[in-house]
């Protein structure tokens, strides 16, 4: 292998490759070959244009990895190409030339030479099947596959579908597959191509064999240690006599997986061995490993951004309660915010007042009911906070007003995941609950809080559904890291109405996801969301122009709608802007009434879009690049949409992967005459500069855990 060394350890005397190129390589992309060998180009961040950098170059030293050059290496990595090029229809490829190139002292270029010829293309593709009367279904599957297989169409400039190897040994797969996942545990599959180097064409076929037909025997759980087996075995969802199917037991293996309680699950069917009596009924083993079913947390935190926080954290999980794999978790979480602190007024303004917040919560989860993959789900949580501000006077006056929120919320409800197939396998998340909440404002250095502030009670309905169909680099399903795949999600809320309370709603909030692979590390996501409230008891606010509305009546309104409203703006929404900062402002009553501000902040609307879109580039293996560009906007009613206030942020960012997630900095920058089109910034009403300004500074920084999506 190809020596990889740090700048500290490299040999004495080494030549360091800086580049290996293929030339030649036009019907095959020469970086997919490029990977398959060991001969392989020095990697350093960002394509090293720090290098040579004062002081920034240091990054580059820390991170390079450099590959050395060696003679017998190179000349196996020639017959690697040759092999690369054959599996893959070229079957008169020839590698002509290996140049190795000075480029600098102790460094070099290699250049790899290669004749591809004409590939190979497939003429024809038959099957035999002589099972397929009992076989109605597998037949159905087995002429599909064989459909698409001929009818693919051919790379630009080949006469029909070039033979791969890999495809058609993937085919071949794909066949078995259809065998066993409709009963046929001893199905057999075997092919031949008939390759003619004169006319450049492949004939193919295959011979399908069903064997009998199965059914499950019993089911061998292994390595359970002290975890119940009933909820286990619910969750598998196989019994005895259940007709046999390979996909039945790969729902089975993520439906345990989806417990949390295993670090690996196999499944293994014990067919019978090639030389004895096939079983009819075959016999599966569960091989398990649990994990630590108890585990206690500690830890710190903080926060920047629209306010400065530190805080404590301390719970306790268990997730093998009463031995009935119920899941208990129980949270303390004690801060405290520094007002009025924001990140852009860390250094010009000083802390007032030191606002204790305190959080606790309690969430249970019984498996299996009322039936074996559906979860049943309580949840509870107390919350003393100080709402996300989004500026302050400065300096602030004495008799400022500081609002604060007890809150208590509950939840209820049932949620359950359905796996499928459809080219690749995907999941469905489904779940209703009937949810509380509770807010008493109260004021932190006041007697009482402002006028129009209220006790508010909001019950409602929420339904929430998903379709899951990402994957990661290696073709497995990924939510993480995902490199390809589509996801789509849906919230649907109700308030009110039977339910009483103060707000009555009907609030919905649809969100697709988009994950292209640019290259095979190169990852393009793309995000749309939106969101359509309809309220029938408030909004007045946003749909009144008589400003000398009722101030009272003007607060209730807006405090529902702080609740109940769409916002956007900040580290997952649209990054150029400050938290909630998109969309209408207006001045609150109680600051305007009590003199205190004059200041227009965002109100929210009922109706919101976000697009964003995001190319994440891999740097090392625990760092990403990303270039994003988002956009959104808030309209005050929905009669309102628009696409004239695209409010777009084009930004950076840099991802490092820790054992809780990545940790995210993104700088997002507000462009002039792309917030509100036509004009170079936004009016005041919108959230722009005071009139006859400039954005001054238009830009955002964010640091968070998590991706933005």
């Amino acid at each position: 292998m190809t020596a990889a060394c740090t700048a500290r350890s490299l040999p004495p005397r080494s030549r360091i490759i800086d580049r290996v190129d293929m030339v030649g390589s036009d019907k095959v992309k020469g970086k997919d070959i490029e990977k398959k060998l060991a001969t392989t180009e020095t990697s350093r961040l960002l394509a090293g244009i720090f290098k040579k950098l004062p002081v920034v170059g240091l990054a580059d030293t820390l991170t390079v990895d450099y590959h050395t050059f060696d003679r017998f290496v190179l000349q196996r990595d020639l017959d690697r190409v040759k092999r690369f090029y054959r599996a893959r229809g070229f079957y008169e490829a020839q590698v002509r030339a290996a140049r190795v190139i000075d480029t600098e002292a102790g460094h070099l270029r290699i250049e790899i030479v290669v004749d591809e010829g004409e590939p190979v293309v497939i003429e024809s593709v038959v099957y035999t099947f002589p099972d397929q009367a009992r076989a109605f279904k597998t037949n159905e599957a087995v002429y599909s596959l064989i459909s698409a297989y001929r009818d693919a169409r051919g790379a630009k400039g080949e006469a029909g579908q070039r033979f791969d190897e890999d495809r058609y040994n993937e085919l071949k797969k794909e066949l078995l597959k259809a065998l066993t996942d409709n009963g046929f545990a001893y199905g057999r599959v075997t092919g031949k191509a008939k390759v003619n180097l004169l006319s450049h064409r492949a004939s193919i076929s295959f011979h399908l064999e069903a064997g009998p037909v199965c059914t499950f025997g019993d089911v061998r759980l292994v390595g359970l240690d002290e975890i119940p087996e009933g909820p286990v075995r619910k969750a598998i969802g196989i019994d005895k006599g259940d007709a046999f199917s390979t996909t039945k037991l790969e729902h089975a293996q993520y439906a345990l997986a989806d417990m949390q309680v295993f670090g690996s699950v196999e499944l293994v069917a014990l067919r019978s061995k090639p030389e004895e009596k096939p079983r009819k009924q075959i016999d599966i083993e569960v091989r398990l490993q649990p994990i630590k079913l108890r585990a206690a947390k500690l830890g710190l935190g903080f926060e920047i951004g629209t306010q400065v926080e530190l805080h404590g954290l301390a719970g306790w999980e268990d997730r093998n309660l009463l031995g009935g794999l119920r899941r208990l978790s129980a949270d303390a979480r004690l801060g405290v915010v520094m007002f009025p602190l924001q990140a852009s007024t860390l250094l010009s303004q000083r802390v007032t007042n030191w606002l204790p917040e305190t959080e606790t919560e309690l969430a249970f989860t019984q498996p299996a009911f009322p039936e074996a993959r559906t979860n049943m789900k309580l949840h509870a949580s107390g919350h003393i906070y100080a709402p996300q501000a989004h500026s302050a006077p400065d300096p602030v006056p004495d008799d400022y007003n500081i609002i604060g929120y007890r809150e208590l919320n509950g939840s209820f409800g049932f949620d359950r995941k359905f796996r499928g197939r459809l080219l690749k396998d995907f999941s469905v998340y489904v779940g209703q609950f009937i949810k509380l909440q509770f807010d008493d404002p109260f004021s932190y250095n006041q007697d009482e809080p402002p006028p129009g502030y209220e006790r508010v009670l909001i019950p409602y309905l929420e339904t929430a559904a998903s379709w899951d169909f990402r994957e990661g680099k290696d073709g497995k399903p990924n939510t993480v890291r995902p490199h390809r795949g589509l996801f789509f999600g849906a919230n649907l809320q109700f308030a009110g109405g039977f339910l009483q309370g103060d707000a009555d709603d009907i609030r919905l909030r649809p969100e697709i996801r988009l994950y292209v692979p640019v290259s095979e590390d190169i990852t393009l996501g793309l995000r749309a969301t939106a969101g359509f409230l309809f309220p029938r008891n408030y909004g007045e606010t946003l749909t009144d122009d008589n400003s000398a509305a009722d101030p009272l009546i003007r607060a209730r309104d807006l405090q529902l709608l702080s609740f109940r409203a769409f916002y956007s703006g900040g580290p997952y929404s649209n990054r150029g802007y400050g938290f909630q900062e998109v969309g209408p402002h207006a001045v609150l009553p109680y600051l305007s009434q009590q003199g205190k501000s004059s200041e227009l902040l965002p109100v929210g609307g009922l109706g919101m879009w976000e697009l964003t879109g995001e190319l994440r580039i891999p740097l090392h293996a625990k760092v990403n690049a990303v270039v994003f560009v988002d956009a959104s906007d808030v309209v005050a009613t929905l009669s309102r949409y628009r696409l004239t206030h695209p409010h777009i942020s084009p930004g950076l960012g840099v991802r490092l992967f820790t054992p809780v997630g990545p940790l995210r900095f993104d700088v997002g920058v507000r462009v002039p005459y792309l917030q509100q089109l036509g004009h170079a910034w936004l009016p005041p009403e919108e959230g722009g500069p005071p009139e006859g300004e400039s954005d001054s500074v238009p830009l955002a920084w964010s640091l968070a855990i998590g991706e933005a999506f």
